[in-house]
């Protein structure tokens, strides 16, 4: 079909030179193109190996080569990841009349190839759009602009109309690229540019167009005569082949720096779709031919090319997996098996291995411990697989994303950076007995900046319980800033008086009396920013009923696109919430009004893993009426006492001095018997905190 829309388009083109390009694995894109009969201005080329700094020229009728508005522009990709990763390169395309964008294949959970106009006028010369299926699961969209348009802005709002969302925070510094692999280095970024392998890097009126500039390169590059603009030099993948590592033995190999991975672009390959499932095959990451592959059994799922991409098809086809073993021999070099085994952690397929080689260094010490911390025969049990996968995905992300491999790389080269996102952690509550309690979860997330606004509804902070508390928490270097709301005050102004006081560009919600991890915001942070959210909540997978003195997990589907989070779990940006009118005055539904707000704006909201969260659920007083049937009937598995996920890492010992509540401590292994959960005070049992 490809064929015969790029024959339709070239024949209707008019005058104008035609740019044929692909991008991704050549059987499903250069053979769509190759049997074209081309006129001799046309050009077919191979995005993958074009040097980032050359112009991407077209012949005049004269024979001479310059760079003119083009009548037809085609880009055919194999996935999306590919026709992000091409973004970059495609800065160099001409203007063009006709743009036509292909994806051949998509996962299931992807939309349509339907694009975002850009500004209030920019496409005001837009004279028609095209969108139809390509096949079961591919795209085209054609856009026709009888005066041009910029070829690279045009993709881009392709690529942001396919992933839907906010934009998200744009990779830092300001980049320019230089080489074959430099689009491998900065996918999905307009904004990065070309520029030749000595430089200078242009100006933009009075300033340079980068920050900083990165070359690729199989050999030495030539000096580098931008005095103005620092620069830093690495190899291709090709570069640490086996075959090219002449004067060393393959297993004495050791890289010495994760800053030579070309990074893993998280808005691609990441675990959007993960499922729970347990009971599929294992699949084998070995060599196959003269490649490395993912295989299970004698179907191939997919072939790694030299470069170790790993695609979101290819992540799609893995999900029915149980999990991976690696085998870690047959790869093509050292760089392209960390690459491939870090994309694959990177979405959370869980993966396990013998002893990890020395020259796979590079994954980082989180992700070589991982590796070898689990038993295949222990995937079999979905909480366990759960565990291993979120532990997973968090250490390749935090080591191997784009986002967190520019930042280190910036500090390299001596450029500065703006710092992360300030989250500011909101708290209403009016149990004042709990105070420690709830600054303690605080008080232990790590991996984010964040400061605490903490509410005391209808009390203040003279109490002895809520002082001591307070001074244990701000002598940990945190910062609170405490609002004292009266008591016949409506829950809903409350916390919009919070929102006032906050600081943070994130606000994450929290409440009193539920258990939250370690990494709990440093995870919700990570799912906003790979899922475009808006919002960003969870489930209530693990749930403690504490008149039965029991657990559940209810096992729901994550890692989704879904209207319904938990209350005390939402992170949001503050401008979404300012936009859709703040909190609804009201004395309860609050949470659920705000996730129908949020919808109706048209704003994403995302469900990421809820194992780092354990809800409490007294016996009244909640403002969700729910009563404790509605979790014993819809639950996987139970145990009696209090059990949370491993990922919780225990329970923190409230602030303030001594054990006020008597929280439930975790002793020994669970099984049929009773915990060691001590009762709680008869105050906290009868009052139930904002939900």
């Amino acid at each position: 079909m490809i064929t015969s829309v790029v024959r339709q388009a070239l024949h209707i083109r008019g005058e104008e030179p035609a740019i044929l390009c692909h991008t991704g694995e050549h059987t499903t894109t250069r053979r769509a193109l190759a049997a074209l009969r081309l006129r001799p201005d046309d050009r077919l080329v191979d995005l993958d190996a074009h040097c980032s700094g050359d112009p991407m020229e077209v012949l005049e009728a004269d024979g001479e080569r310059s760079i003119v508005t083009a009548g037809l522009v085609v880009i055919v990709a194999a996935s999306l990841t590919d026709l992000r990763r091409v973004l970059t390169t495609a800065t160099a395309l001409p203007r063009t009349v006709h743009l036509l964008v292909a994806v051949v294949d998509t996962p299931a959970h992807q939309g349509p190839l339907l694009p975002a106009p850009p500004g209030i006028d920019e496409w005001n010369a837009l004279l028609e759009a095209r969108v139809r299926r390509l096949g079961k699961r591919g795209w085209i969209c054609e856009l026709f602009f009888p005066d041009s348009v910029e070829t690279a802005l045009a993709l881009d709002c392709v690529l942001h109309g396919a992933r839907g969302g906010r934009r998200g925070r744009r990779s830092v510094p300001l980049t320019a690229v230089h080489g074959v692999q430099g689009a491998l280095w900065r996918p999905g970024d307009i904004a990065s540019t070309g520029v030749s392998a000595t430089g200078p890097v242009p100006l933009r009126r009075v300033s340079p167009v980068a920050d900083m500039v990165l070359r690729t390169g199989e050999g030495d590059l030539p000096p580098w005569e931008d005095p103005v603009v620092p620069h830093l030099d690495v190899a291709t993948t090709a570069a640490h082949s086996w075959s090219s590592i002449t004067s060393q033995v393959p297993h004495q190999v050791v890289a010495a720096d994760q800053h030579l991975v070309p990074p893993i672009d998280e808005y691609t390959v990441n675990p959007i779709g993960f499922t729970k499932k347990a009971d599929g095959p294992m699949g084998d990451l070995t060599a196959h031919g003269d490649r490395a592959s993912l295989v299970q059994g004698r179907k191939v799922l997919f072939t790694v090319p030299e470069d170790g991409t790993v695609t979101d098809l290819d992540i799609g086809r893995a999900r029915y997996l149980r999990g991976v073993r690696v085998d870690w021999s047959g790869h093509s070099g050292p760089l392209t098996a960390v690459r491939t085994v870090a994309s694959l952690a990177a979405s959370g397929v869980p993966l396990v291995s013998g002893p990890v080689p020395g020259w796979a260094a590079n994954l980082g010490p989180d992700l070589v411990d991982l590796l070898t911390s689990v038993e295949e025969e222990e995937l079999a049990d979905p909480l366990t697989r759960e565990e291993h996968s979120v532990r997973l995905r968090r250490a390749a992300l935090g080591t191997h994303s784009t986002s967190v491999r520019w930042r280190a790389l910036a500090a390299r080269a001596g450029v500065p950076v703006p710092p992360e996102p300030l989250v500011t952690v909101m708290l209403c509550t009016r149990r004042p007995e709990l105070i420690g309690f709830a600054l303690a979860q605080v008080a232990r997330q790590r991996g984010v900046r964040f400061e605490l606004v903490l509410a005391l509804h209808g009390f203040t902070a003279d109490l002895p319980e809520v002082r001591s508390a307070l001074r244990d928490f701000t002598a940990r270097g945190l910062h609170v800033a405490v609002h004292e709301a009266p008591a016949d005050q409506v829950f809903g102004a409350v916390l919009n008086d919070a929102v006032d006081r906050a600081c943070g560009t994130v606000i994450a919600k929290w409440d009193d009396d539920d258990w939250y991890g370690p990494d709990h915001l440093a995870d919700m942070l990570m799912a906003r920013r790979y899922a475009s959210a808006d919002l960003v909540g969870i489930t209530q997978d693990l749930v403690y009923l504490q008149e039965l003195d029991l657990t559940v997990w209810r096992s729901y589907q994550t890692e989704k696109p879904s209207p319904d989070v938990v209350g005390s779990t939402i992170v949001i940006d503050r401008s979404v919430l300012v936009d859709i009118g703040g909190f609804r005055p009201l004395p309860r539904a609050i949470d659920s009004q705000l996730l129908l707000a949020v919808r109706r704006s048209g704003g994403r909201i995302y469900r990421t893993h809820g194992l780092g969260y354990l809800l409490r659920r007294a016996g009244e007083g909640h403002t969700w009426s729910a009563d404790m049937g509605y979790f014993l009937r819809r639950n996987s598995r139970q145990w009696s006492g209090w059990r949370p996920s491993a990922l919780l890492e225990g329970a923190p010992e409230p602030l303030g001095g001594p054990n006020r509540t008597k929280e439930p401590v975790r002793s020994g292994s669970v099984g049929p018997g009773r915990l060691d959960v001590p009762g709680t005070t008869d105050s906290s049992t009868s009052m139930g905190g904002h939900r």
